[in-house]
């Protein structure tokens, strides 16, 4: 059978790349082995617009993420389904130095930052530094996202829920077959797995273990993101995601006693409030250089492309850098230097 595109992996990047070929009426095989452990399955999806103790926008968040979100309003007006939820994210301070520092940053940040005051509830989370509301802040429902995309691609492409390996491809006359297909080209968005083995397995990657909980608190007022040294994100019925671990020497998928107990006291740094642990998860993010995603062909079979390194903003990055690589690959403009594999 005769594609155009052959795309392995439909988490993130492949689920974002295969929409924005199929609105340009491209046919396409896509193969998935349905990993739970695989990482956007596990994600909790957060979208924080100003990330860690600099209190910094991520890269080019001011252009990418207000295209993330057309993106993924069209797909839920077209699916029916609600699978990005908005929510405030309050970033609590660590001691007075960090809020001067927040006070010191205000001109610069201002886009990021919530119109209101932020009302903390002292007796339930330990905000006695203060601290601020996020703007545009949220959650992507991950699971359902991959659900609503799979459900399009088993309609308008060739779904396949495959193991797949590098060694049944073949490269013949400009074409790629695997299998009983043959297409233009392949392009691989396997996450860290596309980093740990095969043929751009060469390229240097700091790929982190990140483990997460859902944990129950019965009697937390609020439906806000809690955000200092860790998160806890609202799921809805007294459940909360919380997290998360980096770890770079031990890239199982294997949770740990830890990262559990560390997980744990993430949350009690946050509230004050009891809570029952509920579930223990495991993903590994795909970072790249910069932590910035990396796509473009192989520099030997210019018939093997690669789309990767979406590391922890993914939510935000896929949708902006799949379009751009669709361009690419139809041959409609050139490569962004700065996303090529070509910097590294």
């Amino acid at each position: 059978m005769r594609v155009d595109y052959i795309i392995v992996g439909q988490g993130l990047a492949g689920s974002a790349l295969a929409m924005a070929l199929l609105r340009r009426g491209k046919s396409l095989l896509v193969i998935d082995q349905n990993d739970p452990d695989a990482a956007t399955r596990v994600a909790a999806g957060l979208v924080t617009t100003l990330a860690g103790k600099g209190m910094n926008p991520a890269w080019r968040q001011a252009e990418y993420l207000p295209q993330a979100m057309q993106y993924y309003q069209r797909l839920e007006a077209e699916s029916g389904s609600q699978f990005f939820f908005p929510h405030p994210v309050l970033r609590l301070f660590s001691d007075d130095k960090e809020a001067k520092k927040f006070d010191r940053k205000m001109s610069v940040i201002s886009d990021w930052v919530g119109e209101e005051a932020a009302e903390i509830n002292t007796d339930q989370v330990h905000g006695s530094f203060g601290g601020f509301e996020m703007a545009h802040g949220g959650r992507l429902d991950t699971v359902k996202y991959l659900a609503v995309v799979r459900s399009i691609l088993e309609k308008d492409a060739v779904f396949l829920e495959e193991s797949f390996t590098e060694n049944d491809l073949s490269y013949t006359e400009g074409k790629v077959r695997w299998r009983d297909y043959s297409a233009k080209r392949v392009i691989l968005c396997q996450g860290y797995a596309g980093l740990a083995k095969g043929a751009f397995s060469y390229l240097p990657h700091r790929s982190a273990k990140g483990e997460m909980l859902t944990v129950r608190v019965e009697s937390l007022d609020s439906d806000r993101v809690l955000n200092r040294n860790g998160w806890m994100v609202p799921l809805g019925n007294n459940e909360w995601r919380a997290g998360a671990t980096y770890e770079w020497e031990d890239l199982s998928t294997t949770p740990t006693e830890a990262g559990r107990l560390a997980l744990e006291k993430k949350v009690r740094d946050l509230i004050s409030l009891p809570f029952e642990t509920m579930k223990h998860e495991v993903g590994v993010r795909p970072i790249i250089q910069r932590s910035q995603p990396v796509v473009g062909m192989h520099p030997e079979q210019k018939a093997l492309g690669f789309f990767n390194g979406l590391g922890s903003k993914g939510v935000i990055t896929a949708p902006s850098v799949a379009e751009h690589f669709a361009d690419v690959l139809e041959g409609d403009t050139e490569l962004d230097p700065e996303l090529s594999i070509g910097r590294l």
